[in-house]
């Protein structure tokens, strides 16, 4: 019955003609107990309200300074840091306004690093290393207007590949909170005014 379900979720998506949509992504987890929050950028197609394919490029920011041998003998303070192209599908589980839940799965294919100062104002990467991730969540909104939303979600960060250069791994829970933007109304309401008054 299930299967059947998702069968013809998948079929009806693709009966309409898909819609471009671009996005600022972003969520919140931890490293070694500490903050670590990504930001990045996504865009995509979106098929009748049920599916979503995107690519986009995700930053991730740690509060983890540790002391790396940038040198024989010279040692600076640095971040871990990662940058990581994604690619993923989104399946709209409830879409009834003004909510909406779906389940994204996310997979990035990037490096990690150390980021540190080198004294003149500028930063340079060390021990960097390829890594592939798999991020697989909940995630949903609350429309407060037609042209913003309050979004939620938890999920969870898989390190598939780590760097192992780098002792920490990555692998973490995620959560979301943020304020959404809706750039598909706020577009509309600026050049098809027209459509507004249906």
């Amino acid at each position: 019955m299930v299967h059947a379900q998702i069968g013809n979720t998948f079929a009806e998506a693709f009966e309409k003609k898909p819609r471009p949509f671009f996005q600022l992504d972003g969520y919140n987890s931890f490293v070694r107990k500490r903050g670590a929050n990504a930001i990045g950028v996504k865009a995509g197609l979106g098929f009748n309200k049920k599916l979503r394919f995107g690519i986009g490029y995700m930053k991730l920011f740690t509060d983890v300074v540790d002391s790396i041998e940038v040198k024989p003998g010279v040692y600076y303070r640095g971040e871990v840091k990662s940058g990581y192209f994604t690619t993923g599908l989104e399946y709209i589980i409830y879409d009834h306004d003004p909510w909406q839940l779906s389940f994204p799965v996310h997979l990035g294919i990037g490096n990690s690093y150390y980021d540190y100062p080198d004294g003149k104002r500028t930063h340079n990467k060390a021990l960097k290393g390829s890594i592939v991730l798999l991020e697989p969540a909940v995630t949903g909104h609350y429309k407060v207007i037609r042209w913003v939303g309050v979004g939620f979600g938890v999920g969870y960060r898989i390190m598939i590949k780590n760097n192992t250069q780098i002792t920490d791994k990555l692998s973490s829970p995620l959560y979301v909170l943020k304020l959404k933007v809706f750039l598909d109304e706020v577009y509309k309401s600026v050049f098809q005014p027209d459509d507004n008054k249906k």
